[in-house]
């Protein structure tokens, strides 16, 4: 019994002194609840009916049982959870609003209650209502983890293909707020508090499978049921339109019935139904009044969720039963997507788009794959539609099309030439002018020419195959960093051009000046006066300036401009300059255009051209270059032509494609065995420093440098592999370079080697004799350079057989 009510100090709380019998004492413990009880009437049902009569009273749970005593508790606000539910499996549902559901909002399967909310709140982040209910334990087996539960509170009405549907609950769902229940088959059973996402209504629950499909714009679908259809068969319907993260298209939410999840798959397409209404008919009247719908097109692929819709002309496209060609005009003559396209009358395509490409009005058309046999390549489209008179020698020739095409217009084209994949056709504005366009069609080739500046060209000026007209120029216009020039060539000499063919200016005289005199060579009389340009097939030489033909200046410059490389000097005293010409055993190959400094690396760096022809044999890595320069020996002398003006001689080899190589001093011994000298002091030895056996040179020096301590002259040396045998495991190199002189109490003695030897240096070498021929020296064995022989060395007669 309450026996005192007094307020906190802080006005906070209600403190009430209650006397508990002795006998009742045991209820009493850490974990009792009390709460207070008083009638309430709702549209759900009346509770505390006992307190009308009694009135208001404390309701006491007893502690459990393990519960120390306490004497000092918190009164609940209402009944507690665990009373209030009883027994049975708890569920919490998750919506975005709490619609009509209130406490005591039943749960019904079938129209049959079988349980209740007892509670409600929102989530952490106020985003969503967290619902608490409870099921009957009777029905517990009828939740599963495929169960759905939407909201049937109030009254609902939606607009389809049967009309209005207007959908009625009772009357203490639609007062009070209730939630159903459905359980497909195949579910398993759930554990008590399982999550489930409470829906709007029926519909959005759906007991479908959701999938979400991107729609074209202006699709006229219903956020709120338009219907997705298959065979005629409502199978889904749209949930929720809404824009996608980026907004540059709509998503449909929409759920598809289990039966057809087969069906889901990414071949599936999704067709959207439009009503057209045009002067040549309507198309979906019906879905003027209950708007768009999408048909499901099954497909084969994995499985998906997310589709995208097409429009009828896409399906066509995606199905292969139709073959896209786009149509170019300065004008859209008033035609609108949807026009036919015909031949010979019959409907066998239609217009897909009428866009402005690039200042030209672009059509997209779309020709049924079954007349595909008709788009050849030299097709004339030209707008029909319209009554067209034409005077002719049989008098005047009045044509009257019939009365759709005058109000839709159309587009007829005559099929002729042979099969092609050409996807781009011009369209004439009525089909004189398109037989007008036959001969420039069908006899006439154009090609495009870039050029930096305008050569002495117009209109007209014929365009030469060896000093033979087939073509001329057409027009020309200016472009960014410089000029287009527009040429044909009749249909009969196009074969002429191909992959390789090059152009160049053929206008006025062409005069060629070198040492064996001058060439002098006119071009035809009607070239010399109007100008002209030539073409013929040059291998090798670049050709094109992006997709535009490359127009040289004249023929000298188209001839030279083969493969372009770069040449890397190796010494200091290697001289190159622009115009030295790269030789092949006496045969000019190629020409250097430009040396730069590289200022980093101590070398020039020199930029050449191979001719077109040679630029297979001399661009691969196997190639060697080397500057040729006068020899002037006891033997004779050698390179006179390079006394005149140096060169590069190149010798051809196999191996990668490249760009790039070394710029040496000498020519390469082929295959050659490479030995290593070792030395005090450099002396006169230099890269080419010829290596003597018995005064016969056999060899050269191809490398001089410090060694890896800077305490001794490394020497690579190259000898001929027809002599490499010579050389043996001890044999004794000597420097025979220049002239020695020593001065003594006895007087000067002079040492000398060669004349030879004096002018151009060179290493001698010998074998010591002995009882036993040692073996041939291995490959990259060192031996060390004497500074000069002993009296001895050069007395040595070993005998060596060759090999």
């Amino acid at each position: 019994m309450v026996r005192d009510i007094n307020l906190s100090d802080d006005l906070s709380n209600i403190y009430v002194d209650a006397d508990i019998y002795p006998e009742a004492a045991k209820l009493l413990g850490e974990d009792t609840k009390f709460w207070l009880v008083k009638p309430s009437a709702s549209l759900s049902g009346i509770s505390g009916l006992d307190a009308l009569v009694s009135g208001n009273y404390i309701a006491i749970h007893p502690a459990s049982e393990s519960s120390s005593s306490s004497t000092k508790f918190n009164a609940l606000a209402s009944v507690p959870t665990e009373l209030a539910i009883n027994d049975g499996l708890t569920v919490t549902l998750r919506a975005k609003d709490l619609g009509g559901i209130s406490v005591g909002s039943k749960i019904v399967y079938k129209k049959i209650p079988i349980g209740e909310v007892y509670n409600f709140k929102l989530d952490e982040d106020a985003e969503t209502v967290v619902i608490q209910a409870s099921i009957q334990e009777e029905f517990r087996h009828i939740i599963t983890n495929k169960s759905r539960f939407w909201n049937v509170s109030g009254i609902g009405a939606s607009v389809g293909f049967q009309g209005v549907d207007i959908r009625l609950e009772s009357l203490a769902a639609i007062l009070a707020g209730a939630i159903a229940v459905d359980s497909p088959d195949g579910g398993a059973p759930v554990e008590d508090g399982s999550d489930f996402t409470l829906y709007k209504d029926l519909k959005t629950a759906g007991r479908g499978i959701p999938v979400k499909i991107t729609l074209p714009d202006n699709s006229n679908l219903k956020a709120n049921g338009s219907p997705i259809v298959y065979r005629g068969l409502e199978i889904g319907r749209i949930n929720n339109l809404a824009l996608n993260d980026e907004r540059d298209s709509i998503v449909a939410s929409a759920s598809i019935e289990p039966a057809f999840s087969d069906m889901l798959t990414q071949g599936t397409l999704f067709l959207l139904e439009e009503a057209k209404v045009s002067l040549s008919g309507v198309e979906n009247l019906s879905n003027l009044i209950t708007g768009n719908f999408l048909t499901l097109v099954p497909g084969n692929g994995p499985q998906t969720r997310e589709f995208v819709a097409i429009q009828q002309e896409e399906l066509d496209r995606v199905q292969a039963k139709s073959v896209s060609l786009r149509l170019l005009a300065n004008n859209s003559f008033g035609l609108e997507p949807g026009v036919n396209v015909l031949y010979r009358g019959i409907p066998v395509g239609s217009v897909l788009s009428v866009e402005l490409v690039d200042d030209q009005v672009a059509m997209d058309i779309a020709i049924d794959v079954e007349y595909k046999n008709l788009i050849r390549s030299q097709n004339r489209f030209f707008v029909t539609g319209s009554a067209t008179a034409e005077l002719t020698e049989a008098g005047l020739n009045v044509t009257v099309p019939p009365a759709k095409q005058l109000l839709t217009g159309s587009i007829s084209f005559v099929s002729e030439g042979k099969a092609t994949e050409r996807a781009e056709f011009p369209l004439f504005q009525t089909k004189a002018l398109a037989e007008l366009a036959q001969h420039n069609q069908s006899g006439a080739m154009t090609l495009r020419l870039f050029a930096n500046e305008l050569p002495p060209v117009k209109e007209g000026s014929p365009l030469l195959y060896r000093n033979m007209q087939v073509g001329s120029v057409s027009n020309y216009e200016l472009t960014d960093g410089g000029v287009y020039i527009n040429v044909t060539i009749d249909n009969k000499y196009k074969y002429l051009v191909t992959n390789q063919t090059v152009f160049w200016n053929r206008s006025g005289v062409e005069v060629e000046a070198s040492l064996s005199g001058v060439s002098v060579k006119a071009a035809p009389l009607k070239t010399l006066i109007d100008g002209g340009i030539a073409f013929d097939s040059l291998p090798g030489i670049e050709n094109k300036t992006g997709k535009n033909w490359k127009l040289y200046e004249d023929f000298g410059s188209a001839r030279k401009f083969g493969q372009s490389i770069t040449l890397y000097t190796t010494t200091a005293d290697q001289e190159v300059s622009k115009g030295m010409p790269i030789k092949y055993q006496g045969v000019k190959v190629g020409e250097v255009m430009l040396t730069l400094p590289d200022f980093d690396k101590q070398r020039v760096e020199v930029v050449a051209r191979i001719l077109p022809e040679y630029v297979k044999q001399l661009t691969n890595d196997g190639a060697y270059f080397w500057i040729v320069k006068p020899k002037i020996g006891l033997n004779g002398v050698k390179n006179l032509n390079a006394l005149v003006s140096q060169y590069i001689a190149v010798e051809p080899g196999v191996g990668k494609a490249t760009k790039a190589f070394e710029l040496h001093d000498f020519a390469k011994v082929d295959n050659g065995v490479e030995f290593v000298l070792q030395s005090e002091n450099r002396g006169s030895i230099k890269p080419g420093t010829p290596i003597l056996y018995r005064d016969i040179e056999v060899g050269s020096v191809t490398m001089v440098e410090l060694g890896p301590f800077a305490d001794r002259v490394i020497s690579t040396i190259e000898i001929d592999p027809d002599y490499a045998y010579l050389v043996r495991a001890n044999s004794v190199f000597w420097n025979v370079s220049g002239v020695n002189v020593q001065f003594g109490l006895s007087g000067a003695n002079i040492k000398a080697g060669t004349v030879d030897s004096l002018i151009r240096g060179g290493i001698i070498f010998s074998t010591p004799e002995g009882s036993q021929l040692q073996p041939k020296a291995e490959e990259g064995q060192t031996f060390y350079l004497n500074k000069e022989a002993d009296a001895s060395w050069t007395q040595w007669r070993t005998a060596i057989p060759a090999p």
